[in-house]
């Protein structure tokens, strides 16, 4: 079976269902918003690590912080991963989810790509907003359904100067939304034809003063 050095790591590759092997290949994807002071010298020390552990994908490197997608085997997805959070120490607020999850080897990444980008994801070419400086409240999946729910039951009778109505924007690509979306009572929920995320600034620019009122919500 596979060992973790670490106990307190919040992930394994070991199975506690009964006669089910442990995972020889993983998907490690993942998300680190973060300052990086070099994203030169951090692309090329990234690099190097997954070419020696032979993991494939690709790597999005920028001052804001890290985009990753890779795959490989079990054990150097581990040691990326220890890797990744002893350099970088993320701070409890903004600890790194790792999206985890078994592949077979006919699904593993064929190359790797580590590239220094001016976005984290890409979304305004010639003017990057700062994930760092321009964000919202982060809401945990809890608090996103218990607002779900608060939603549920509001009176549409109720008089003015309550909270607004919620309005639920799906960002994901068409694809994605297709498969599965979000619907509650009393919640507009509005799906851009998107084929890529760079898509939303154009859509949103198209209609500066969007009319919730004309927004059925389901």
């Amino acid at each position: 079976s596979t060992r973790s050095t670490n106990s307190s790591a919040p992930f394994t590759t070991e199975s506690t269902e009964p006669h089910v092997s442990p995972a020889e290949f993983l998907s490690v994807t993942y998300y680190h918003v973060a300052a990086i002071l070099d994203p030169a010298d951090e692309a090329s020390r990234q690099r190097r690590l997954c070419d020696s552990l032979c993991l494939g994908g690709r790597l999005r490197v920028c001052a804001h912080g890290l985009n990753g997608a890779l795959t490989g085997g079990a054990e150097a997805v581990r040691q990326y991963i220890e890797w990744v959070e002893e350099r970088h120490e993320p701070r409890p607020q903004r600890a790194i989810d790792w999206k985890l999850a078994p592949v077979s080897g006919s699904e593993l990444f064929v190359g790797l790509s580590v590239r220094e980008t001016a976005e984290l994801v890409t979304l305004s070419p010639g003017s990057p907003i700062s994930p760092l400086e321009h964000t919202a409240p982060h809401v945990s999946p809890a608090d996103f359904h218990r607002l779900l729910e608060e939603e549920a039951v509001r009176d549409p009778s109720a008089p003015a100067g309550n909270p607004p109505p919620l309005v639920l924007l799906d960002v994901r690509n068409g694809y994605e939304s297709a498969i599965g979306r979000f619907e509650a009572p009393n919640v507009a929920t509005l799906r851009p034809p998107l084929r890529q995320f760079s898509e939303l600034p154009r859509w949103l620019e198209a209609r500066p003063r969007l009319d919730l009122g004309s927004i059925s919500a389901r």
